[in-house]
């Protein structure tokens, strides 16, 4: 053990002032040290803690480090999942969000763990809605001050459901993402975004418009959440025209060019002007309320305007 602290107090002389990723690292280290001495005498495993931010992040520091990778197009692999299964699914998680009036994250988070267990684990369909239900489950109870009672988040769900099976589900989950669930999302980089540069209410709302329309997307599964945050915002200004299309502001921020940017915008752009006339138009019908300013109204954009994208 004196060792251990040892070497941690070298490390932290290493730096005059050290980050609070280093301070969460030695914590994280301590803890599991202790924890792994408890499940070795009392004879128990004990999850493994990890505190540091392990995801992309927008800083001054290094705003295109990438630490987790992100999930791989598994729709291939999933002989009962396939693409218009996941985005029904995906179209159920939206009404419910808004139905329980949960915080913008448990949304996004509620996606990345469903996609990313569904990634690692072939399901049944019948599983499908279990699988979705414990990734609300799980990110109400990571993001949300109230969690839902279990009782009624199935009846929401319209589903039958024994608590055991509940349970289980909610381990197989967690273990497969090894409890780590401060999984990157497209939101912490638009909402860190929008706080810097502070656009108007009617963009502000265009951008979440096409943040989540970009969730039922499967084709945008595989692509990392600062890219996609990054065409969201190039999508709501090419719909709202505003003028230039991407200003050196944002290419420092994201530290994406334009033409990196247009093959996931393509994707957005033909998805806005599908969903009218889509059965899985959830986030389609909620941006279309004056409460979020009739966003999704706006004409689309239309794909000959955009440049040709790098592919």
């Amino acid at each position: 053990m004196m060792q251990f602290l040892q070497r941690t107090r070298q490390r932290g002389c290493k730096e005059e002032r050290p980050n609070m990723t280093g301070l969460m690292e030695v914590l994280s280290n301590l803890l599991n040290y202790w924890f792994k001495r408890l499940s070795i005498s009392l004879g128990c495993q004990f999850p493994s803690f990890n505190f540091c931010l392990k995801h992309k992040v927008i800083s001054k520091q290094n705003a295109t480090q990438e630490v987790i990778k992100q999930p791989c197009n598994y729709l291939s692999s999933q002989s009962s999942i396939t693409p218009k299964v996941r985005a029904s699914l995906v179209n159920l998680i939206v009404e419910l969000h808004q139905m329980l009036q949960f915080c913008p994250e448990t949304l996004y988070l509620t996606v990345a763990i469903f996609d990313r267990f569904l990634s690692q684990e072939t399901v049944a369909r019948v599983e499908g809605k279990l699988v979705g239900m414990c990734a609300m489950l799980i990110a109400s109870k990571y993001e949300e001050v109230h969690k839902p009672l279990l009782e009624e988040l199935a009846d929401i769900w319209m589903l039958r459901y024994v608590t055991g099976d509940v349970v289980r589900m909610e381990k197989r989950i967690l273990h497969r993402l090894e409890w780590s669930l401060n999984l990157p999302t497209t939101y912490m980089f638009l909402s860190r975004w929008i706080n810097i540069e502070q656009p108007d209410e009617e963009t502000e709302c265009m951008i979440y418009f096409f943040s989540e329309l970009a969730l039922t997307q499967h084709y945008l599964i595989r692509v990392c959440p600062l890219r996609v945050a990054a065409s969201c915002v190039y999508a709501a200004r090419c719909t709202l025209k505003k003028y230039p299309l991407w200003t050196k502001t944002l290419q420092q921020c994201t530290r994406y060019l334009e033409p990196q940017l247009l093959e996931c915008t393509q994707i957005l752009v033909y998805a806005h002007s599908l969903a009218p006339k889509c059965m899985i138009n959830a986030v389609y019908e909620k941006y279309s309320l004056e409460e979020y300013r009739k966003v999704a109204l706006h004409a689309p954009v239309e794909l000959e305007q955009l440049p040709l994208p790098v592919w």
